[in-house]
């Protein structure tokens, strides 16, 4: 099974190959119903590691599909949950440099995987790429290019029925069922109303969402 994400603004794709392609998709984790509660508690913790948070401009639910063989896979996603800061914020030294080095001490610290940090060199600008994963099997990006991004992705996951995806507010000062919040295709009845989260906190659990 093989899944591949792109970074944001990167022409760089990273592909993580789970099994030889001849096996049988490998076991996972999480189904992709049950991969948004961690995945948005991997954020959270993210963002409350991060000094002088200045809040995200808005939040991204979607998927990238998984192939066995070269064949894409039905029966298996990769959730990806993308938080972008706006374009002011992503040019800072703040966002661009302090925050790279802060999360590859907090991730190193918890025991990650870092797989990439690397600068990536663009026209007028240093950008980095910072890859850490899990043993979960949840990778997380940190991307610094135009636009900043923190990306959770689930890996390969097998795929839930659309009714057993259940809401999960997001961090870093986005209020719950608003504009920014990009996950209504998920609920087209509407989003479940939620207590806002206080800005740039995360909730104070998300176990009920496990």
């Amino acid at each position: 099974m093989r899944t591949e994400a792109r970074a944001s603004g990167s022409n760089l794709l990273a592909t993580t190959t789970t099994k030889d392609a001849m096996d049988i998709p490998p076991p996972s984790t999480y189904t992709q119903a049950e991969a948004y509660a961690p995945m948005e508690a991997a954020a959270a913790e993210a963002v409350a590691a991060l000094p002088d948070f200045p809040g995200f401009e808005w939040r991204l639910w979607s998927e990238l599909p998984c192939s066995h063989n070269g064949v894409i896979d039905p029966n298996y996603v990769e959730v990806e949950i993308e938080y972008r800061f706006t374009l002011p914020d992503s040019g800072t030294p703040l966002v661009r440099q302090t925050y790279v080095e802060v999360l590859r001490e907090f991730w190193s610290g918890l025991g990650y995987q870092i797989l990439r940090d690397e600068p990536v060199h663009v026209p007028d600008r240093l950008d980095h790429n910072l890859y850490a994963r899990r043993e979960d099997g949840i990778g997380l990006w940190y991307w610094v290019a135009g636009y900043t991004v923190l990306r959770i992705q689930s890996g390969a996951v097998p795929i839930s029925d659309p009714a057993d995806i259940e809401y999960v507010p997001p961090s870093g000062g986005i209020r719950p069922g608003s504009k920014y919040d990009k996950v209504g295709k998920y609920f087209p009845e509407g989003i479940p109303e939620q207590e806002a989260v206080a800005p740039f906190e995360s909730p104070d659990s998300y176990e009920d969402s496990l």
